[in-house]
């Protein structure tokens, strides 16, 4: 895993805003100096993320499923097992021909 700082930046001003302004998300150093020349982190704001950095480390770290439990990616037959289930029970209640 590695450590990367995220901040929100303040942005040079551009065609559609006059003043500089802050970003309205945060952005890694790399990537506000790649895509905002000029722009500077406003310090306070930093944060640290832990981003997985080999491929062990991607499939192990799974996804979340929303709830911030790590899940793992359902299979096509696991999908398809769970849509057959799903109709199914609706078939039982009489929802579905």
């Amino acid at each position: 895993m590695k450590d990367v700082e995220y901040f929100y930046f303040m942005l040079p001003p551009s065609i559609w805003k006059k003043k500089p302004h802050r970003s309205s998300f945060k952005m890694d150093a790399e990537y506000a100096a790649k895509v905002y020349p000029g722009a500077t982190p406003i310090l306070a704001t930093r944060e640290v993320r832990r981003l997985p950095s080999t491929p062990e480390e991607i499939a192990s770290a799974g996804r979340t499923n929303g709830y911030g439990l790590n899940t793992r990616a359902m299979t096509e037959n696991e999908i398809g097992r769970h849509i057959q289930e799903f109709d199914r029970r609706l078939r039982e209640e009489g929802k579905l021909p």
